[in-house]
């Protein structure tokens, strides 16, 4: 027996872990309307990382507390503790994904309209929880669309549900949909006022991201306010620093001084170092903006030691604000030093800093490409709603299709002729610059083919990490298929569909290859004049022994066994001519 299981076990004999184990029972002594939250709240904080055995246990006992209420809603909260707990303990899996999906399709049979938006929600924030936004998405959006069949007012919360939306559209940089949800959440009553405060502060943020800096002081005033009446000394601190932030921006250095000052020092307080730390260079900015870079310096110093020594009550960092703070902080100390005449630390500071930025741009350019997915996505979702309007409607809908593409044509003609005008600029500017020009035209070609190297060679571990993921599923799979019970022979079918979305299809065998011709431009039209009789699928083997992925990897990704692709390339070495002592994989390097 696992000691883990040992040791509940015996706990379990203790006079006060029985009585903590007895927690649920006081759910069936509480209004219907409350057994959920207060069953959620029990099992995360008594059971959530116990062993399985003990949690489940547990959950059975609170089960069959909902079958003697007949509470279904109870029943969809024991489905979610349990996928809350293979999520807590397992990471991304396919149950809990199962145990969600099991609450949204027990709250649609019994009429649960809102509890399945709920579920459906929650189900989006697992997603987005494990960075797929693009299911996160989907899930979302169908959940507020159930909460607009029921009246938005009706739901619980429903400014928490529009606030997380807004959130996850905010981390993906889309602030104008942010803030679009943001202001919907805040039209509905919010009982929890530093909740009410981070949204208000949260629309002064985009506001100000975009140059709209009275709109931005509008909302800052609003939430300080909102602030002094809850007396949160840290939000005070934190909005008043944004308000200073408003006035450098605005170069109006004098107003800014205080406000800026004092949003230094009680965000150290606080333990709100990322505030403090942008205050601080913003302080130090001013003082470089007047000559002042004696104390400049000293505040960057300060600055680099608070990001490298942060205390325990320090909040949390996320890593894309920890690493703008970094760029900023670089850049401002490259000035400076160049300011000073000191050249050899503004080139090693103005090193750090492109190093640094090419990072930031590379995760912009990942976010930049979620976005466009997450877009397409919500577009699908919209179509799918309207067409469940009326005739009428589905008409109107057309008619607006068509005067979009009209217009969407009007402005990509009208985008080919500036285009058209400025590449005629530009080649006149060539001719009267022919040197310089030919070298820049070198220098950008070395560098969108080091871009493409990059972009083939992060497409490449995600294949590879694909492929571990197919293993993981073929061996679950292997296990579960030996077993007679209906539920795992759902669970198998469930991971061979997984299973397959992950192998290369030719879709994503397009995408692979347009990314690789980037690289390698000359490879696959040597392949065709060299090997007369090779048929696309030799095309992508060979085209996978050119990254020197290994059998297993190459496997997995082209969907067939480890003999399977042996075979595959002695049938290669037959069509190609190659003798025995002479290798494919050197074959392919000359290409």
């Amino acid at each position: 027996m696992p000691v883990k299981i040992i040791i509940c076990f015996l706990l379990s004999f203790l006079p006060g872990f029985q009585a903590h184990a007895q927690k649920f029972d006081t759910i069936k002594t509480i209004p219907a309307k409350d057994r959920g939250p207060q069953a959620l709240l029990i099992y995360k904080g008594s059971y959530r990382h116990l062993d399985s055995s003990v949690t489940f246990g547990k959950l059975k006992q609170l089960s069959n507390i909902a079958a003697e209420l007949h509470d279904k809603a109870l029943d969809c909260v024991v489905l979610e503790c349990k996928a809350d707990y293979y999520s807590v303990n397992l990471g991304f899996n396919p149950r809990s994904l199962f145990y969600y999906q099991k609450a949204i399709d027990l709250a649609t049979a019994n009429g649960l309209t809102i509890e399945s938006g709920i579920y459906i929600f929650k189900k989006g924030l697992y997603y987005n929880t494990f960075k797929m936004y693009v299911p996160a998405c989907q899930n979302f959006l169908k959940a507020i669309d159930v909460f607009k069949t029921v009246g938005p007012e009706n739901v619980p919360d429903i400014a928490k549900y529009l606030s997380q939306v807004a959130e996850f559209y905010y981390n993906l940089n889309d602030l104008e949909t942010s803030k679009s949800y943001l202001l919907q959440a805040l039209s509905y009553h919010n009982s929890i006022p530093r909740e009410e405060i981070n949204m208000i502060n949260t629309v002064g943020l985009i506001y100000r991201s975009t140059g709209r800096y009275n709109e931005a002081l509008k909302y800052f005033n609003q939430s300080l306010q909102l602030a002094q009446k809850s007396n949160d000394s840290t939000w005070k601190a934190i909005i008043g620093g944004n308000i200073g932030s408003v006035y450098f921006l605005q170069k109006k250095y004098d107003i800014a001084l205080p406000y800026l000052t004092e949003d230094y020092i009680k965000s150290v307080r606080y333990g709100e170092i990322i505030n403090g730390a942008i205050a601080l260079q913003r302080l130090a900015t001013i003082n470089a903006d007047r000559g002042n870079y004696a104390a400049a310096l000293n505040q960057l110093k300060s600055i680099d030691s608070l990001l490298n020594k942060r205390g325990d009550n320090a909040a949390p960092l996320r890593p894309d604000h920890a690493l703008k703070q970094r760029i900023d902080l670089y850049a401002l100390w490259a000035a400076v030093y160049e300011k000073t005449g000191n050249a050899a630390l503004a080139l090693a500071y103005r090193k750090k800093y492109d190093e640094l930025k090419e990072m930031l741009n590379s995760k912009n350019d990942a976010l930049a490409v979620e976005r466009i997915k997450i877009k397409w996505e919500a577009d699908k979702e919209q179509l799918k709603i309207k067409q469940l309007s009326t005739a009428a409607n589905a008409e109107k809908i057309k008619r607006n299709a068509l005067v979009g593409v009209l217009l969407l044509l009007i402005v990509i003609s009208v985008l080919i002729y500036n285009r058209q005008k400025l590449v005629i600029k530009k080649d006149k500017a060539i001719l009267e610059k022919q040197e310089v020009a030919l070298q820049l035209e070198i220098s950008r070609a070395e560098e969108e083919r080091k871009n493409a190297r990059l972009a083939l060679m992060d497409y490449t571990d995600q294949l590879r990490i694909k492929n571990d993921i197919i293993e993981s599923f073929k061996t679950e799979l292997d296990n579960m298929q030996r077993r007679t019970d209906p539920l795992y022979q759902y669970r198998a079918s469930q991971l061979e569909d997984m299973m397959n979305a992950h192998i290369m299809t030719d879709k994503a065998w397009h995408e692979f290859k347009t990314l690789f011709e980037k690289v390698h431009p000359s490879f696959f039209a040597l392949l065709d004049a060299r090997f007369k009789d090779i048929t696309d699928a030799d095309t992508r083997l060979l085209a996978l022994i050119r990254l020197k992925l290994n059998n297993r990897e190459m496997a997995g990704m082209l969907g067939i066994t480890v003999e399977g692709v042996k075979k595959a390339k002695q049938r290669l070495r037959k069509k190609t001519g190659l003798h025995e002592e002479d290798s494919l994989e050197a074959l392919i390097a000359e290409s």
